[in-house]
């Protein structure tokens, strides 16, 4: 009887580890993608990484904890959840999405760039941890801080900040915002708005107002598009920052470390 209760319990204990280590198991903050809508979640308008898994793969089933954790940590991560997808294929039942994108191995992980072609992914060839996709995943982000930035206008960002004249130089914005193509021209007036708002409100007003807006994004109570329009404003008031020179130095030496 003993025998037999011990053969149970270990029975018992293989039946959890085997769900907890399923590939196929819904896990919180992951997108489980099929091919009627993959191009609908990978849209390049986040970044995104994938995992493309079978459920028989070994390394897969032991990715799985892992993987949760990563989700787990970017749906509580108000800043990352709003800019970074993380999703899931079971590239054995959808075999066309893995032919795709090139897959001949389990499990491979993609990492697609936000404003990227879809088409193009990088290969992720970095640690198969929660933590090592975190650092990853927060390097992609911290270097793409500056999407919504315009070189001639962050000129004349930099002249603002300089200028005696605060009216004279926020003119100048309003003026090179006309000359820009329709898709920049939203991001382009905001330069122009922002710079308006610091010589009515005072120097301090890009500090302030880069605060609040973050205040806000890592509230988590914003839906996606209006996470997107805080997201463009704060690139954009980025510009202003005296440190910000610094801080892009910072950031590529950090991404060189990486590298390594």
């Amino acid at each position: 009887m003993r025998c037999i209760l011990y053969l149970l319990l270990w029975a018992a204990v293989g039946i959890l580890v085997s769900c907890e280590d399923d590939p196929t198991e819904s896990l919180a903050g992951v997108h489980d993608l099929t091919q009627a809508d993959f191009d609908k979640v990978v849209t390049g308008g986040k970044h995104a990484l994938v995992e493309f898994y079978a459920p028989w793969c070994g390394h897969c089933k032991h990715l799985t904890p892992e993987y949760k954790k990563l989700g787990e940590a970017v749906a509580k991560d108000p800043k990352l959840k709003n800019s970074v997808v993380i999703a899931k294929v079971n590239a054995d039942d959808h075999r066309e999405i893995g032919e795709r994108f090139g897959v001949r191995g389990f499990p491979t992980i993609k990492y697609f760039g936000r404003g990227k072609p879809t088409s193009a992914p990088e290969d992720y060839n970095g640690g198969r941890t929660a933590e090592a996709f975190l650092a990853y995943l927060q390097e992609k982000v911290a270097a793409d801080k500056g999407f919504a930035r315009i070189g001639s206008l962050d000129t004349l960002a930099r002249d603002f900040l300089a200028a005696a004249d605060k009216t004279g130089a926020a003119a100048a914005f309003k003026a090179a915002a006309e000359k820009l193509d329709e898709a920049q021209r939203a991001a382009g007036l905001l330069y122009g708005k922002f710079a308006e708002k610091a010589v009515a409100k005072g120097g301090d007003f890009f500090k302030t107002e880069t605060a609040r807006l973050e205040r806000l994004l890592d509230s988590g109570k914003v839906g996606a598009n209006k996470a997107a329009e805080i997201s463009q404003k704060l690139s954009v008031l980025s510009a202003f920052s005296p440190d910000d020179e610094e801080e892009d130095e910072a950031t590529k030496e950090q991404l060189s470390k990486a590298e390594e």
